[in-house]
This record gives structure tokens, sequence and C-alpha cells, in this order.
């Protein structure tokens, strides 16, 4: 019985440290797979794939200047038949092109997810490989455009605020932020021991904010709710969110509402 052809994988990530831990978790525990090229140039990239397509490629989203989409929109019809997505954006926006891309991954790289998404590449391979027209080779431009929509919306919200230390400017991320708390024309940021101020306002901080991970409980106060340690109940059916940093944020009656969803799982 003839052995299956391999998979010809390349990898295109501009961080050389995740495409060489890709390359070692395929070659150590994927023998099906044949990774003959790993790019940190997105264009050089594009000059190898054109010349040779590979059946399988691992790419990463965001690169400077040439991205992931502009990558496949340089392809053009060499795009290869499996394209596995590689993001730092959480499960929850990865979630909704999955129905459409081959698969993806989230870094750090976890072997099992690995598994799963080469399993699922091979698939797409094979069916390539018997198709006629070939048509699946061509399929990648419905994920692609699918993760371009997506990413342009979560580019609406803000990933990091910039905040004076010192003589210095510090970046703070988003997600490393407990909860924000008014304070006339200024708004204090509480990350974990540290409080650090900015000038704005909750009402304009609000629309900056991903509404998934942050929550408006009071006028003057917005919650990570990933820093959210546990829910009490208060008087007059109002709520008290104990954070992570120990700070107690009580909610009001215009408020309710959303922390009861988030209580049911909304």
């Amino acid at each position: 019985m003839p052995h299956a052809m391999p998979v010809r994988t390349v990898i295109v990530d501009d961080e050389p440290a995740v495409g060489e831990f890709l390359e070692q978790l395929l070659v150590e525990q994927h023998p099906e797979v044949a990774v003959v090229g790993v790019y940190a140039d997105p264009a050089e990239a594009v000059e190898a794939i054109t010349a040779e397509p590979p059946d399988l490629l691992f790419l990463d989203v965001r690169m400077p200047r040439l991205s992931g989409f502009d990558l496949l929109d340089a392809l053009g019809d060499r795009v290869p038949p499996a394209v596995v997505f590689v993001t730092a954006f959480d499960q929850h926006a990865v979630a909704a092109f999955d129905a459409s891309a081959t698969d993806y991954l989230l870094k750090p790289v976890d072997e099992e997810r690995l598994a799963r998404a080469v399993a699922r590449a091979r698939t797409r391979v094979a069916q390539a490989r018997s198709a006629a027209e070939g048509a699946e080779a061509t399929s990648v431009a419905g994920p692609a455009d699918a993760l371009r929509q997506v990413l342009s919306q979560l580019d609406r919200y803000t990933r990091h605020f910039a905040v004076r230390v010192g003589h210095r400017i510090a970046l703070l991320r988003v997600e490393d932020i407990s909860w924000f708390g008014a304070d006339g024309k200024y708004v204090r940021l509480y990350v974990d021991n540290v409080v650090h101020v900015v000038r704005h306002t909750t009402h304009g901080l609000e629309a900056r904010l991903d509404p998934r991970r942050f929550l408006r409980v009071n006028r003057s106060s917005i919650v990570n709710v990933d820093h959210v340690k546990h829910i009490e109940r208060w008087s007059h059916g109002d709520y008290v969110l104990v954070m992570r940093t120990g700070h107690q944020v009580v909610t009001t009656r215009g408020y309710r509402a959303a922390v009861q969803r988030l209580l049911d799982g909304a």
C-alpha cells in the first residue's frame, strides 16, 4: 500500500521564536507534515509560496509591513488548500470566523489544539487533491474576509492606555486593568495595587472598551469582568462586586440588569 503524500507546510510569523517552536512541534509530533519553509518576512514568504505553493500554510494575522490578509491577497490563486490562522486574539473573537476557516491557533500554541488543526488541515488537503476543479484551493477567501471583518470590529476598542509614570509614559494593557473609577474630570485606572489617573470621562471611556469584557455597574465605575473575584447581594436589590484588587464596587438601580445578565451567564 503506497504511503500518503506528506503535507507540505510553510510557516509565516514575524516572531521567529513562534515559527521555530511551531516547526519543532510539527517535526516531533506530526511526521505526516513536511515543513518546507519558515519565514519571518512575509514578503519573502509570498515569493517562496508563489514559486512553489505548499499544501498547508500556518499564517500569523498581524505582521508589520504585510498583514496575513495582505499576504493572502498577494498570493491570489496560489493560496494553499489549507490555511491555519495564528492569532493572539481571544477565543470569543476567533469563534466568529471559526466556521469558515480551516482552523486557527491561539498564541501561545497549545499542542492539543495544534493536533486538531493538523487533522482538519489534512482533511482539507485531501479534499483539494481529489477535487477535479481544485475548488478547495481557493476557499480560503471566505475565512480571510470573515477574519478581516472581525478584526476591524475589534480595532474599534482600545488595547492600551498611555499613563504617566514619573518622567516616563507607560502603556497599560487594557486586559490588565481591574476597573475604572470616575474622579471629576479624570478617571482612575486600578491595576493590581497601583492606581493610575488619566484625563477622561467614563462615558467616553466606555465607548472605547470591549463590552464583552467591561461592564458599567454605576455612573462612575466600569469593571473588567475577568477581574471580578465574586459578587454579593446588597440592599435594595443592588450588588457588590468584589474585585481581585480587594476593592468593592456597588451597583446602582439603572445598572442592575447588566449585572444580572452577567450572573445568568448571558
